[in-house]
């Protein structure tokens, strides 16, 4: 039975070390944060296209059938808006929006024990109420990170369609899938987190109030 006693007082412990971590962690607003940023400042960025595209125009004075170099430029400025306003966004916006603390809540715990918190979050297994703030703290923790890669993301498919365009244009089309190819497999990417993002959100709201 000792041995038995020795592997519960160190679950035990490691769950303590858990939850003094989880202490005042939450969510002050992430998921309105996020959708802010895509409601009003990300179509801003996408703007910059137009903007750059034009700028090119009168800048280079160019003939027109040189539309893909302008393209190109005004997609360039539009990546530039889009990281130095998404991460401008993320400090003073996103940041703010949550307490997550300076450390992993999960860091003392077993990667078998992580692996199930992980689950409750992704509503694939009941929820454990003995350590549902940690649960909680960890489902923060994961919004708040998830929440930076969003405004950050599309970064990735702005500097892959204006390559695309011109490898299509230039008749490599080997070149043009593969940067197509991008397009799509960031695109997923992007639904696949905002797919988790959710997914932590509605678990913070079903277990709201709830004691562990």
């Amino acid at each position: 039975m000792s041995g038995i006693d020795d592997l519960m007082a160190e679950s035990n412990d490691r769950w303590a070390n858990a939850t003094r971590r989880a202490q005042g962690i939450e969510d002050n607003g992430l998921g309105e944060a996020v959708k802010t940023y895509f409601a009003r400042y990300f179509p801003a960025g996408l703007f910059l296209v137009v903007v750059g595209t034009a700028v090119a125009i009168l800048g280079l004075r160019g003939p027109l059938a040189d539309w893909p170099t302008f393209l190109a430029f005004g997609f360039l400025v539009a990546v530039l808006g889009v990281v130095v306003g998404g991460l401008v966004f993320n400090s003073k916006k996103v940041a703010p929006a949550a307490k997550s603390g300076k450390v992993n809540v999960l860091l003392s715990l077993e990667s078998g024990e992580q692996k199930q918190v992980r689950r409750q979050i992704a509503g694939r297994a009941p929820i454990d109420s003995e350590h549902l703030s940690v649960t909680r703290a960890a489902a923060v923790q994961l919004r708040k990170g998830l929440a930076t890669q969003l405004v950050l993301a599309p970064f990735f498919p702005l500097t892959f369609i204006p390559q695309a365009v011109n490898f299509a244009l230039r008749g490599d089309t080997l070149a043009a899938g593969i940067m197509a190819l991008g397009v799509g497999v960031t695109v997923i990417a992007f639904g696949l987190l905002v797919r988790d993002f959710r997914r932590a959100g509605r678990f913070l709201t079903r277990t709201a109030g709830q004691t562990s």
